[in-house]
């Protein structure tokens, strides 16, 4: 992991292909510039390397995700994370990183296409000079798809700056866009190589494994619903949610999906690991690669390319912890997403942190309110960060369960069922989250709806928190649905009304203590009860289990043994209407307070940041804006 971060800082440094603030901002490169960096097989390689740092960023995890059933912001109502959470379009929402950098990456690619192709090789240079093309191609494929995702139409470059005949880009039709990447992860497929055959050393770059499951990906975003206008009016009364007009075009690409999973799985190179937990305590320790199931991560190990996963969107500890240091998640997991997991669902308490971390290392429970995204924890480290502010976290941008779930999406359309593959492949994620107990799993659905119903459930619970639930809501024209049921459960929880009237109010806990690297904790032992337990009931539990336990009341903040919620660092809100005074928080009578179907689908692109530097997209903002 450091040799590919210390390539890319020498390439961003020594080599000029520099960061950029927005997409004309580009550095200057004269002919003599190129002609070094291309000069052998070994420089164009670091070049290739610089391009992958755009490909994810700061505001994909912490702004860009946020307002889905899975998670929300604790930022006040004026921040611009809350206003992403909350679909309020205005500048400050737009996630403007993710625009930027996606296009320095681009730009990079372009340079890097233009001087790979006009290299004069022969043998094994030859053979590598491919191999980098392809690999730039899979990651200007991956930068496009993120603006898609969040922008919908979007300037397409595919030259680098210097070679454009004009320095202003407007907006092009994104189907236009996904038949250009589609075909470039196509050539990719064909020329990168199997991880197995050693060419890559880490799954930090993109073998021919992650370049299929990127392919796949892209042609079901391609396939599904997305709000578009007419780009030729902007006219507000354009504005629809729709697949593509012709079906033909929409079956091909699912065809493309299914055959994209289907060459992985077929080819038997990755697996899921026997436990949902070892996923992503490799991925907080840091070094440690399970390429058979993370096929592509991201790299955020070291000094120069390196993000704060985990502070604002992990698991909780006090600022005066002396081992861990100071968390500070900004970022909680819906109470009604947690209630929805099965109790013996494995990846339950690693994707919801039930607990957080005080000054002592003391691992105190947690109410509804203040449920932390687990999937992301300091104290799973193998040592301490570079910096409070540097978790040297790597973010899993490919899982296998995930081209298993693309797979069985994919087959249920085409065949308007569940095929037995399809099935094989849903229960085998299944099975992994119950340990492997079949009779765990339930009846897989054979119908077409009750299939694809059951792949939208299973999305959510195998790959919360990393960044696809909003724009797989989307795709799937289920976002509003979604959002009104989430917002409506989350009221009747806090009132105690149906179905969750028999949720119990008190959670007795099973104390326990972080005092080391790697720490074994995944969550904390409890019951659950009815009433305020009492003494005698709360010295029951200890002979019965044995340790200490203590109470805390689920529906406000905490009250144990003297810490209050800032003592515990972090933001916990009263999640009950009987202990609000009998009032509905304010946090769940704002959620998604700026949602209005067919219009906030889509991200505004900022007016100072992305439109006033690029000529070409005046006049072009999101029409709702």
């Amino acid at each position: 992991m450091k040799k590919i971060v210390y390539y890319i800082a020498v390439a961003l440094l020594g080599l000029n292909f520099g960061s950029c603030s927005d997409f004309l901002d580009l550095p200057s490169k004269s002919k003599t510039d190129s002609e070094s960096v291309f000069s052998s097989i070994d420089k164009a390689e670091m070049a290739v390397l610089a391009c992958y740092t755009g490909i994810w960023m700061q505001d994909a995890w912490y702004k860009a995700q946020n307002g889905t059933d899975e998670m929300w912001s604790t930022e006040s109502n004026s921040n611009a994370n809350n206003y992403a959470a909350n679909y309020v379009l205005n500048d400050q929402s737009c996630p403007t990183g993710i625009y930027t950098t996606s296009y320095s990456s681009i730009e990079r690619c372009n340079s890097c296409l233009k001087g790979l192709r006009a290299m004069s090789l022969s043998g094994e240079d030859e053979r590598k000079c491919h191999i980098y093309i392809a690999e730039c191609l899979a990651v200007r494929a991956t930068c496009f798809l993120n603006l898609i995702r969040y922008f919908g139409d979007v300037p397409y470059p595919t030259v680098p700056v210097l070679d454009m005949t004009t320095f202003s880009s407007s907006r092009v039709d994104r189907d236009e866009i996904y038949d250009g990447i589609i075909a470039d992860l196509q050539e990719a497929v064909e020329i990168l190589p199997w991880y197995s055959e050693g060419f890559f050393s880490t799954p930090e770059r993109i073998s021919k494994n992650a370049a299929y499951g990127l392919l796949a990906r892209t042609a079901l975003y391609a396939a599904g619903y997305a709000l578009h206008w007419d780009l030729n009016t902007y006219d507000k009364s354009t504005l629809q949610m729709r697949r593509p007009l012709d079906e033909s075009r929409v079956r091909k690409l699912y065809t493309i999906a299914d055959d994209a999973c289907k060459a992985v799985i077929s080819k038997g190179e990755n697996s899921l690991l026997s436990k949902y937990e070892d996923v992503f305590r490799a991925l907080n320790e840091g070094g440690v690669y399970n390429p058979e199931e993370v096929m592509f991560e991201y790299a955020e190990f070291g000094n120069t390319t390196n993000g704060r996963v985990g502070y604002t969107n992990g698991l909780c500890i006090h600022a005066s912890n002396a081992l861990y240091g100071k968390t500070l998640p900004l970022q909680l997991i819906h109470p009604t997403f947690y209630l929805s997991f099965a109790d013996d669902d494995t990846r339950r308490d690693v994707t919801v942190g039930n607990y957080s971390i005080d000054a002592a290392g003391n691992d105190i429970a947690v109410p509804y309110g203040a449920l932390n995204l687990g999937k992301w924890r300091c104290n799973w480290k193998a040592g301490p960060r570079t910096a409070t502010l540097k978790t040297d976290v790597n973010w899993p941008m490919l899982r296998y369960s995930d081209v298993l779930l693309m797979y069985a999406e994919a087959e249920n359309y085409l065949n308007n069922g569940p095929t037995e593959a399809a099935k094989a492949a849903y229960e085998q994620v299944r099975l992994r989250a119950f340990a492997g107990d079949a009779s765990r799993i339930g009846i897989t659905p054979s119908t077409y709806d009750t299939f694809f119903k059951a792949i939208v459930k299973e999305r959510a619970f195998e790959l919360a928190t990393e960044g696809w639930r909003r724009t797989d809501l989307i795709r799937w024209n289920l976002l509003a649905e979604t959002l009104a049921e989430t917002k409506a459960n989350t009221e009747r929880l806090a009132m105690r009304e149906v179905p969750y009237n028999e949720v119990k109010t008190y959670r007795a806990y099973k104390e326990a203590i972080s005092t080391s690297w790697k720490d074994p904790l995944v969550g904390l032992t409890y019951i659950d009860f009815d009433h305020q337990p009492t003494e005698t009931e709360m010295s029951e539990l200890v002979v019965r289990y044995g340790g200490t336990w203590n109470w805390v009341n689920m529906f406000t903040t905490p009250n144990i043994a003297g810490e209050t919620n800032s003592g515990i660092a972090g933001q916990s809100k009263i999640l009950g209407y009987k202990e609000n005074n009998n009032t509905l928080p304010a946090w769940i009578t704002e959620l998604y307070r700026g949602f209005i179907k067919n219009q906030a689908e889509l991200y505004t692109l900022s007016t100072t940041a992305i439109i006033d530097v690029n000529p070409g997209l005046t006049g072009q903002q999101h029409p709702a804006y």
